[in-house]
Order: C-alpha cells, then structure tokens, then sequence
C-alpha cells in the first residue's frame, strides 16, 4: 500500500486563544516575559490568537500550567497544544487502495475494522 508520510517541526508550539484584539506581539511577549517563560517564536494572528513555539516541551508544558485560564486584560487564556504540533506518522492513499487490500490490512484487528463495514 503506498503511503505518504509527514513531518512537523521539533518546536513545541501552542495556540494562545482568547487575546484582546489589540493585543500585539510585543505585548503577548511581555506576558510570557512576566511568567518567566522563555519563547522562541511568536505569531499573533487578528481575531485574539496567537502561536507561541517554544525551545522545548517542558517550557510548553509550563506555559499550559502557568496561563491556561490565566485572567489577561479580563478575559482567561485559552493556552493548549497547537492541532499542527500534533504528528502525522502516516497518512493512506485511499484513492489507489482497493477493498480487498483494506480487508487484508485490517483482518488482524480484534474488532474486525474494515471487514464488518465491506463485504
């Protein structure tokens, strides 16, 4: 079965929700500076998010714990993993797979997984 397969950085990236529209990204570095977080990179994006990598994934990890629900200018953050910091280890190319190829690559699975729905 042909396979793409897909990568992400090794940064640790987390999406900062729930900003001040006016929130720029001296500010949300100044936040973090507070926190005595190190970042490596910011983006604050309009609309009150922002992307915020950092060196490694304990400094992340206490940036969720410190700011997540954290009261900034009167609105709680919103601080959680980044949906493009999860990984894709492989991704099918269903287009060129045929059922019987999904029958034999799921036979094995206890639940039956593919068989039960084509037949």
């Amino acid at each position: 079965m042909s396979e793409q397969l897909k990568t992400v950085s090794a940064m640790n990236k987390l999406y900062i929700g729930n900003l001040p529209i006016e929130a720029d990204e001296a500010a949300v570095r100044q936040l973090f500076a507070e926190q005595n977080l190190t970042v490596a990179d910011i983006s604050v994006k309009r609309g009150g998010y922002a992307f915020v990598d950092f060196p490694d994934q304990s400094a992340a990890d206490r940036a969720i714990d410190k700011l997540h629900g954290y009261s900034y200018c009167g609105l709680p953050l919103v601080v959680e993993p980044s949906v493009a910091n999860k990984k894709i280890v492989s991704v099918p190319n269903l287009q060129s797979t045929s059922t019987t190829q999904l029958k034999e690559t799921n036979s094995d699975s206890p639940s039956g997984g593919w068989r039960q729905l084509i037949r």
